[in-house]
């Protein structure tokens, strides 16, 4: 058993690193002050998070397993887990602005999201809740349960990571998704279903496309 949990750990790390590490740099980099690029290559951000996933996907099979055992398997009920998560989140989001309005803010470094809707930069919404929940949420607390045994850990460890590449929207902002990813977080902790978190992720990135295409 020991040694299984080395290996996890490794490779838990090694993932993380390659995949999501890069997006931490590039956050924190924004975050302290630096310019972000107005003209995005979306064709390498779908090549990357594809890359990504199908390390992910590598990974799991060379240890006999499967994305199933991640939480990634579609049910019937995962539509109404869905409705249900996300009015959870709709009325935590209000509590929370009403707490502290300043989690309105608008984020910064977006600039690159307003651009007219292409083939590309749609793929690119539609891949990325695929690409954060299965690696950041669903493998990584996944693999922190087995390791750490401790669900408010996998919690807390699940968000900072989420919210850390972020940062680069401003810390008001950062914060105020973190409270999202804290959200699904719990959720994912207590029902181990990550098809619902992709879909109200994926619908939560859709509405804020749309706001800033108005802004």
């Amino acid at each position: 058993m020991k040694s299984e949990a080395k290996i996890r750990l490794l490779l838990l790390v090694s993932i993380l690193l390659i995949t999501i590490f890069p997006l931490i740099v590039n956050s924190v980099y924004l975050f302290a002050g630096a310019k972000s690029g107005t003209h995005p290559n979306f064709i390498y951000s779908i090549l990357w998070e594809g890359l990504s996933l199908s390390l992910l996907y590598f990974v799991l099979h060379r240890q006999g397993r499967s994305l199933k055992d991640i939480g990634f398997a579609f049910r019937k009920t995962d539509i109404f887990h869905g409705v249900l998560l996300y009015l959870v989140l709709y009325f935590v989001v209000i509590i929370a602005v009403t707490i502290s309005p300043s989690f309105l803010q608008a984020p910064q470094n977006v600039d690159f999201l307003r651009t007219k809707m292409t083939l590309s930069y749609f793929a690119f919404i539609v891949i990325n809740p695929f690409f954060e929940e299965l690696i950041v949420r669903a493998y990584t607390m996944t693999e922190l349960s087995f390791l750490i045994k401790k669900e408010e850990v996998t919690v807390l460890v699940s968000t900072i990571i989420q919210t850390s590449y972020h940062l680069y929207q401003g810390l008001i902002p950062a914060l105020y998704t973190g409270i999202v990813f804290f959200v699904f977080s719990i959720y994912f902790a207590k029902t181990r279903k990550i098809v619902p978190v992709i879909m109200v992720h994926l619908l939560l990135d859709l509405t804020a496309i749309s706001q800033l295409g108005k802004s």
